[in-house]
């Protein structure tokens, strides 16, 4: 989910692209600036209040599709830390339904299928013909592995054949075709950080951080240049003056610049 200050920068976005093209055109065909203005707020205002209830009636969904991502996220990054041994115990509670269920050191035997959870690295052409070899001793029919990603290497390898008696499941496949099934969660043993939110000094300190020196000189630098052919040359020149100055302000102050680079060796 967005956080408040992008839910409200992007509402001000919307709202100011909806002002500027209503502006434009009442302009254009009235000359009386201020009752431009006055109609290009009410027209801003009305338009945005639409777009944000059409909006709306898909939040929840979009609210619930993000939980379920961050669940997903949550999950196999916890498995990311298992040892091999937790894993193959996590995975045969998972499948502890199923009947002639056991396990041994590599993995879990299911009837006819053998799955090895790999989650400790990406997997890779020699991790899979390792655990290959290693399912090819249990005269089992499939092999099942588990694992958070494989390599390109080892995408464009398995191309390369047909009919071999093994799949791969990877990060949602497991999540949705295993893990979410079952009511049996995950050991949390890593936790994430919450995202913190920006104070006003903060949030100044990007405003006027010495990378945005160049947008605030072309800003005023176009509105310079608009103001030779455009009628209202005062509001212009007004608000490129006020851009040159944020951008004179970001480039020379210090306070909003300072480096946070601590030497490696004290």
């Amino acid at each position: 989910m967005q956080s408040k200050l992008a839910f409200i920068s992007n509402n001000i976005f919307k709202y100011l692209i909806f002002f500027c093209i209503s502006f434009v055109w009442i302009n254009f065909y009235y000359t009386n600036f201020f009752a431009c203005v006055l109609i290009s707020i009410f027209i801003s205002c009305l338009l945005s209040y639409l777009t944000s209830k059409l909006s709306y009636k898909k939040l929840d969904k979009t609210v619930a599709s993000k939980k379920q991502e961050n669940q997903i996220k949550n999950t196999i990054t916890q498995l990311l830390f298992y040892t091999p041994s937790e894993l193959i115990n996590y995975f045969y509670l998972l499948f502890n339904n199923y009947k002639n269920v056991t396990k041994n050191k590599y993995g879990i035997l299911i009837n006819n299928t053998y799955v090895m959870p790999y989650f400790s690295k990406e997997l890779t052409v020699q991790n899979f013909l390792d655990l290959y070899k290693k399912f090819k001793t249990t005269k089992k029919k499939k092999l099942l592995i588990l694992t958070n990603n494989i390599s390109t290497e080892l995408d464009l390898f398995l191309n390369n054949f047909d009919n071999l008696n093994f799949e791969i499941l990877t990060g949602n496949d497991v999540y949705f075709k295993i893990i979410n099934k079952s009511n049996f969660k995950t050991n949390q043993i890593v936790n994430f950080k919450s995202q913190k939110k920006l104070k006003f000094n903060q949030l100044i300190n990007i405003a006027f951080n010495r990378k945005n020196t160049k947008n605030y000189f072309l800003s005023g630098l176009f509105l310079m240049v608009s103001s030779l052919f455009y009628k209202h040359t005062l509001y212009y020149l007004i608000f490129a003056t006020v851009l040159f100055s944020f951008s004179l302000f970001s480039y020379y102050n210090k306070p909003f610049n300072q480096t946070t680079n601590k030497p490696l060796i004290e």
